[in-house]
């Protein structure tokens, strides 16, 4: 009977371990086109956003394009099928941008990402370059591992 229980204990301990490896595997490097409109030549004007995550402390947001030059480290935290992500400094290390305005504080939530059947869905917060408060969009693609 022992061999039994151990064997019925061993399998369900694999099953679990299964479950926790099928979570979806969030490392990696996301990237969202943000269009602004036409600038003033009539030309479109963008920002790329690049997310690139390698565990929950391994998170930098980097924010290029018209106007934009910034770079956030991040912390991102798996949760369910969703990632959150919250500002932890700018790139600097400060918790002020480069002209020492603080636009967010430790810990603040900058937006989650979700699995959907096409991809991701992006719930913004409190990133301040994006949508709006609690506004949603399938905004980053993940390009790369």
């Amino acid at each position: 009977m022992k061999p039994v229980v151990a064997g019925l204990a061993l399998g369900l301990g694999l099953a679990a371990a299964s479950l926790a490896v099928a979570a979806p595997p969030w490392d990696g490097t996301y990237v969202y086109e943000q269009a602004l409109g036409p600038g003033a030549g009539g030309t479109q004007n963008f920002v790329t956003h690049t997310l690139t995550i390698s565990g929950p402390e391994g998170c930098r947001l980097v924010a290029q394009g018209f106007q934009t030059d910034e770079t956030l480290r991040c912390k991102a935290m798996p949760d369910g099928d969703r990632l959150l992500v919250s500002f932890v400094s700018f790139g600097t290390g400060k918790v002020e941008n480069k002209y020492g305005v603080k636009l967010y504080s430790p810990g603040q939530p900058l937006f989650a990402i979700s699995q959907a059947p096409n991809g991701f869905v992006t719930t913004w917060q409190g990133y301040a370059k994006a949508a709006g408060e609690g506004a949603t969009s399938d905004a980053f693609k993940k390009v790369g591992r």
